[in-house]
């Protein structure tokens, strides 16, 4: 197998991501940004809010509800997520940490891994 460039990777796993968002939540991004950095993966989702969200987020319960509706969500899906990851780096992820910002309609998923991907060529 000939060996992947950071750039390679990181386009991978956006494109994987976004479409495993939008067959299993529903969710569309407006747009991905993913950075390998030594063992670990950040993804940065921007605009996953759909209308009828942020108008229910500006009430204070409704807020609380979405927030806790898309962590909920993100959790069925964290098995799926870790296996993209794997598929698009060779290295098994060890741990998803995920958060949700109502206020920016953004997601953030860090992948942690079992090695370092380093610079260049994986």
């Amino acid at each position: 197998m000939a060996a992947k460039t950071k750039q390679d990777i990181e386009s991978k796993i956006n494109q994987e991501l976004l479409q495993l968002l939008k067959d299993r939540l529903g969710e569309e991004a407006r747009t991905v940004t993913s950075e390998v950095v030594d063992d670990a993966i950040i993804v940065r989702f921007k605009g996953v809010l759909i209308l009828a969200e942020k108008h229910l987020g500006e009430d204070p319960g409704g807020a609380k509800l979405i927030h806790e509706l898309k962590m909920k969500l993100i959790e069925e899906v964290k098995p799926a997520l870790g296996l993209c990851i794997e598929d698009a780096t060779g290295a098994k992820v060890i741990d998803i940490h995920s958060s949700f910002n109502l206020a920016t309609g953004e997601r953030i998923e860090v992948f942690t891994l079992d090695k370092s991907l380093g610079e260049g060529k994986v």
